[in-house]
């Protein structure tokens, strides 16, 4: 059995992904700092957190498709925070921001209550009733990683789940939206239908998602506050976002969502 990593050990491997993602850099490997079971790689996300100093806005849950789960290799979904300024409200990415993004369709969930730590299990129903609104969106996947599937879903998960930000269509009310289970979304890339899913992709049903981080944050002493987003994961999978492309994605009965990727 591998050896916890030291605090040491854990603060550098963060002041790592630190420095990658303020020089916008990419990194091989955390070297001796490489988690090898999830309390470390999480430990490494709260450092790396506690190192940047910026505002959490929202967070995402990885691999909650049987596809991404396969492309990573994680036998469940993981968790990563979304910072302040990683929200593409005007829905242009230029070029140089990111290296080589990937685009996701996901549904955000907009939170207008809080969801504290708890002793219980969150519900559906629970974190229904703590949500203001759905929203279509987008998520920038942008690991500080050379080798985006074969870094290992840990660093992943140390890297705050690969996350470069996310771009979120107009949201509705909770009690206007549609089954999610049953939002057929579209991935169009300039133009030309380019992926295509389903809400029930997302563990069967995208609440399910979060549920998923409600309780698992909740694990950690950590609590969803109101204001805050939560991103479910992809029900169309990974797709490249080249540069000078625009990427929409429709979202049957909920509306659409745009990024532009432009060149400066």
């Amino acid at each position: 059995m591998t050896p916890p990593l030291t605090a040491d050990t854990v603060a550098s491997a963060a002041q790592m992904l630190t420095d990658a993602r303020l020089a916008i850099s990419l990194i091989e490997t955390l070297g001796d700092g490489e988690p090898s079971d999830h309390e470390t790689a999480y430990a490494i996300a709260e450092a790396h957190a506690s190192q940047l100093g910026w505002d959490t806005v929202g967070w995402k849950v990885g691999c909650t498709s049987a596809e991404a789960m396969k492309i990573l290799n994680s036998p469940g979904p993981f968790a990563g925070r979304v910072f302040d300024g990683g929200v593409h409200g005007s829905r242009i990415l230029h070029e140089d921001a990111m290296h080589s993004p990937g685009i996701e369709c996901e549904f955000a969930f907009i939170l207008g209550a809080d969801l504290p730590p708890t002793n219980s299990e969150y519900t559906v129903d629970d974190v229904r009733a703590a949500t203001a609104a759905v929203a279509p969106a987008i998520e920038l996947v942008a690991p500080r990683f050379t080798d985006f599937t074969g870094i290992g879903y840990l660093s992943l998960i140390a890297d705050s789940g690969a996350n470069g930000g996310v771009v979120l269509g107009e949201p509705v009310a909770v009690e206007n939206c549609p089954d999610l289970s049953n939002v057929t979304v579209e991935l169009d890339i300039d133009g030309t239908a380019t992926k295509s899913g389903r809400g029930d992709a997302i563990l069967g049903n995208p609440w399910e998602a979060l549920v998923w981080i409600a309780n698992h944050l909740s694990s950690r002493d950590i609590g969803l506050h109101a204001g805050q987003f939560v991103m479910s994961g992809t029900c169309t999978g990974i797709d490249p976002l080249p540069p000078g492309s625009v990427a929409t994605g429709q979202y049957a009965g909920l509306g659409s969502v745009e990024i532009s990727r432009v060149t400066r």
